[in-house]
């Protein structure tokens, strides 16, 4: 069985979180090096991991979740003081899953990873073993029956070009680089418009509902797009990326 990991030197907090584990039938394997995470996920596959954020200082911890999310294809939930919940924003840019403050709920978190984990399994979520960069994109890529040209800042099909706005454009091409992956309101907030502000999801909302209606008026892909209740959205991850220029 894949080890579901919790990276903390907390004895207290340890025995207070597996034994909530353990009502579900689940186990935790604790660790307190982070190092010893890097080596477990070297050796095996792990199902997922809570990270203590007070063990490690943020630099390191974001250098390493970094590492670890290419390794490890489960839930990725960082647990953090209250005090340290405007950092959430730097680690949703590495694409953990979840940021949970201090103080919570145990109940509450393991029904998160329990949803998580219903999420990876229902949508079949798998890492991208070979992702196109933005920094190594050519000047077109095709998408299913569409391209996306970054040297025009456009989407086209048949040579038509959709008319996606910039924000369209940029949200389009986010959801593509993350493509496979459930994506909350809060990262595409953060990673499309560059702040993560309590009450805006309706500003993604509108936007993904645009983004659809333009893909369905010319394209086959208009249903690429799907909506995950409670969480946000994920974008089809069965067309392969391919390189025209």
């Amino acid at each position: 069985m894949q080890p579901l990991v919790l990276l903390s030197n907390k004895l207290l907090l340890f025995i207070e979180i597996n034994r909530s584990f353990n009502k579900q039938g689940w186990f935790l394997q604790n660790i307190t090096d982070p190092e010893e995470v890097e080596e477990l996920a070297e050796k095996e596959e792990i199902a997922g991991l809570l990270w203590d954020f007070t063990i490690t200082d943020l630099n390191s911890s974001i250098k390493i979740l970094k590492s670890l999310r290419n390794k490890i294809s489960g839930p990725i939930i960082v647990l953090a003081p209250a005090k340290d919940k405007k950092r959430r924003s730097l680690f949703y840019n590495i694409n953990i899953d979840s940021f949970i403050t201090k103080p919570f709920e145990y109940p509450e978190l393991v029904a998160k990873v329990k949803q998580l984990f219903w999420v990876y399994n229902k949508f079949s979520i798998r890492r991208e073993k070979h992702p196109i960069k933005k920094s190594s994109k050519k000047n077109t890529i095709k998408y299913n029956d569409i391209v996306i040209d970054f040297k025009h800042y456009r989407v086209t099909h048949n040579g038509y070009d959709i008319g996606l706005t910039p924000k369209e454009f940029s949200l389009f091409w986010y959801l593509i680089q993350h493509r496979g992956k459930v994506m909350s309101r809060d990262q595409l907030l953060e990673g499309v418009w560059g702040y993560d502000s309590i009450g805006s999801s309706r500003t993604v909302d509108i936007h993904i509902s645009h983004l659809r209606d333009k893909l369905a008026e010319k394209s086959k892909s208009q249903n690429c797009i799907k909506t995950v209740r409670g969480f946000g959205y994920v974008l089809d991850n069965k067309y392969p990326l391919v390189s025209e220029s």
